[in-house]
């Protein structure tokens, strides 16, 4: 009798034949998943095993690398689910599978203990027809069946599947049968790969080519060789011309594929690249050169052709920035995708582009490259991770809800028709929509909103998720984690910078870079996120929704709420109208942001206005001197309203408890705090020793101070890399080591007047 046809073999055809994706969920024990992961593997040459230990001889990457495969082809994906699932790094892997290859996701079946939420999230989408879900336990009573009727032993799986299977199976037959899949590049422009690319290599090629000031935006979903087709566009220009062309992205990692694309297509050229660094390329006379985008600003660096990737990632000032300063500009984006998403970059920058450059155009790159329309493993993980979660439409005719109405009227509408609440994950995963609609106002307002980040609303229970809703439709939505609470001990440990607990982010904050230990012991709330629909923008619906979170977390004997946000003007002003008071300023821009994080504070218990009070004295002190230094580069709309929160000359300000000042620079003596974090106390204490040590020079003499080092670096400002030059030191980490215990003497001299 001849062997049985295995399943996955009438699955991996139909799939060639459509040039189609899919998704098999195999759950059973671990020997039966790799008994069908082998039956796949057979028939595919580049398989790729997500998880911490891999079976099979197949190559494997954990979730905290996943990163590092973009830009490669795999036909098979193994997805090992039995322990844990990692939304963000299966949602990147996802997009590497070509056309005619599977992910196969390995899960336990349901234990006894019920699922936590994101599971039960899952295995609803199980059963979804885009997919295929295989159980051990279904296959073996079919193989009993078998069995009892004709005496052949069947290996679970085999050539019969269940009913529901089969007409699965069956409907992709039937799609493969009317599907007419063309994949032949050969004949198209460029080196391109579909006619869409071709379409937006040429329009890219326009930017430069043709009038200046008429920028390009280029918008794609995730697998539509965007950035190959800038890189491919760069390489045509290189080739015809002499240009100096310049990308910026939020990191090099993200053009990676564009500089590859470039490179590749100038060597099919038969001749060589002068040079080929990681961030430049140059061909004859011609230059790809990558910058940073705050860079691009500081230097005044001049090029022809200035491409921005992945726009959404970089502040709005500073695309703003580059808009008046370039004239040749294409900016690219991702609409949908793991890596964040566009559509709130399309909103906001669509005003800057109408009032700078109105004759800008738009392409949108649909056709994707790797795999057929229609996809269904894209399907499911757009709508699985919700990278497709869009904000639910509102149709408001009432003219007194729109931007343009008086405020009066407008305030008192929006208090009559918006209503608040505190949802639960139970309510959320009863109500899908409610979900998908929160989490697309989410990815609308923070470009780098994640499935992670969906997944965390699910099955997080210290993150309460709040909405406000407007007929029946959530038109805004804030994220509160709860923290804090700490021991003393653990508290003070934070502090000196000898502890750091996953989470708690507020509270460790303002204990760790402010000395302030008091607040980590104390009940927290942190705005983790705040959004709100575009169509009630500036009619505080966000400070309302804020209100509403205070008074309940008063209820609940809350000490405080807190948030940290990237600083820009509108930004200050927002959360400080809301009754939210900035008490720190980050030293080192965001990564994904460009901006400096602020963090504010508002104190709802008695208990927390004694180290506010402490904390705004702290950062009027040393913001004033950071800014001669460590925020030099702050623009200065930002910094002036930064500045009236931070008014040295506000009677609340003033430095009247001396101990307060003695306190954070005893931290800093101990390791607790930074140069950067602490250079106002730091300041005044150097001021104040120069002024005592002109009428007492025993007090110079006592303490030994070498006052060339205190006075280069603390009151002339000169950089790390001077100062380590001028007093020889080996590296800043012995730079700063020397400093330390110049204060630490400063401060022993401080004391000596008392103990004599």
């Amino acid at each position: 009798m001849a062997k049985p046809q295995h399943y996955s073999t009438r699955i991996i055809s139909v799939l060639h034949r459509c040039h189609h994706r899919a998704l098999v969920v195999l759950e059973g024990d671990l020997t039966w998943q790799l008994s069908q992961v082998s039956s796949f593997a057979e028939h595919y040459h580049a398989p790729l095993w997500l998880g911490n230990q891999a079976e099979l001889g197949i190559t494997s990457v954990n979730a905290k690398k996943a990163k590092n495969w973009l830009g490669q082809e795999v036909d098979c994906l193994v997805v090992d689910a039995n322990q844990d699932f990692f939304p963000d790094a299966f949602g990147m892997l996802s997009g590497t599978v070509v056309g005619g290859g599977v992910v196969l996701l390995l899960v336990a079946p349901p234990g006894e203990d019920e699922d936590k939420p994101s599971w039960q999230w899952l295995r609803h989408q199980f059963v979804r027809n885009d997919c295929f879900h295989i159980k051990q336990a279904e296959c073996l009573s079919l193989a009993t069946v078998n069995d009892d009727k004709t005496g052949c032993p069947q290996h679970s799986g085999l050539a019969n599947l269940p009913l529901q299977l089969e007409h699965q199976v069956k409907r992709f037959e039937d799609i493969a049968a009317d599907s007419v899949v063309q994949r032949e590049s050969h004949g198209l422009t460029f080196g391109c790969i579909t006619q869409d690319q071709v379409c937006a290599v040429e329009a890219i090629r326009k930017v430069v080519l043709g009038h200046r000031k008429r920028p390009l935006v280029l918008t794609a979903d995730r697998g539509r060789g965007k950035s190959s087709a800038l890189g491919l566009a760069a390489a045509s220009l290189m080739l015809e011309r002499d240009i100096k062309i310049v990308v910026t992205a939020p990191s090099f990692a993200t053009v990676d594929t564009l500089f590859a694309h470039t490179r590749n297509q100038l060597n099919l050229q038969g001749g060589a690249l002068q040079s080929s660094s990681a961030m430049a390329l140059i061909w004859n006379k011609s230059s790809l050169q990558f910058v940073a985008p705050d860079r691009l600003l500081e230097q005044e660096i001049e090029c022809d052709f200035l491409i921005v990737d992945e726009a959404a990632a970089i502040p709005s000032p500073l695309l703003v920035g580059l808009l008046s300063r370039y004239n040749r500009i294409a900016f690219a984006s991702t609409i949908h995708g793991y890596e964040g998403t566009g559509r709130g970059f399309a909103i906001k920058f669509r005003g800057y582009l109408d009032k700078l450059m109105p004759q800008w155009r738009e392409l949108h790159i649909k056709q994707a490259v790797r795999w057929a329309e229609l996809d269904p493993l894209e399907c499911w993980v757009f709508e699985t991770l919700l990278l497709n979660a869009e904000m639910t439409p509102l149709a408001i005719t009432d003219t007194s809800l729109s931007v343009n109405s008086e405020a009066r009227k407008c305030s008192q509408m929006l208090t009559n028709t918006i209503s608040y609440h505190l949802v639960t994950t139970a309510e959320l995963l009863a109500n899908p929509s409610q979900l998908i609609q929160i989490f697309g106002l989410l990815i609308n307002a923070h470009y780098q909103t994640s499935p992670a980040d969906f997944f965390q609303i699910l099955d997080d229970d210290a993150l309460l998720v709040w909405v406000a809703r407007y007929e029946n439709k959530v038109v805004g939505c804030c994220l509160l984690s709860v923290e804090g609470q700490f021991s003393s001990e653990l508290a003070q440990q934070v502090m000196l910078g000898q502890r750091r607990p996953k989470g708690h982010l507020l509270p460790q904050s303002i204990a760790a870079h402010i000395g302030l230990a008091k607040a980590a012991a104390q009940l927290a709330g942190r705005i983790q996120r705040i959004a709100v629909h575009p169509s009630l923008w500036r009619n505080k619906v966000g400070q309302q929704l804020l209100v509403q979170v205070a008074d309940w977390a008063n209820e609940q004997n809350f000490d405080y709420l807190g948030t940290s946000f990237g600083v820009a003007q509108e930004l200050v002003g927002f959360w400080q109208y809301s009754g939210f008071s900035v008490i720190r300023l980050g030293v080192t821009k965001d990564a994904a942001s460009g901006c400096y994080s602020a963090l504010a504070v508002k104190p709802l218990s008695p208990l927390s206005q004694s180290w506010f009070r402490d904390a705004q004295v702290l950062f009027s002190l040393n913001f004033h001197a950071q800014c001669q230094e460590q925020f030099s580069d702050l623009d200065v709309a930002t910094l002036r309203a930064l500045y009236r929160v931070a008014d040295p000359l506000s009677s609340s300000n003033r430095v009247t408890n001396e101990a307060l000042v003695f306190q954070q620079l005893s931290t800093y003596v101990s390791g607790g705090l930074g140069y950067d974090t602490a250079v106002g106390s730091l300041e005044w204490l150097v001021k104040r020793w120069l002024t005592h040590t002109m009428h007492d020079s025993a007090i110079q003499e006592e303490a030994r101070i070498d006052e060339v080092l205190v006075i280069n670096k603390i009151i002339q400002k000169h950089t790390w890399s001077s100062i380590i030059n001028e007093h020889h030191f080996v590296g800043r980490k012995q730079a700063e080591a020397a400093l330390r215990e110049q204060v630490s003497r400063l401060l022993r001299s401080f004391h000596l007047p008392d103990n004599t």
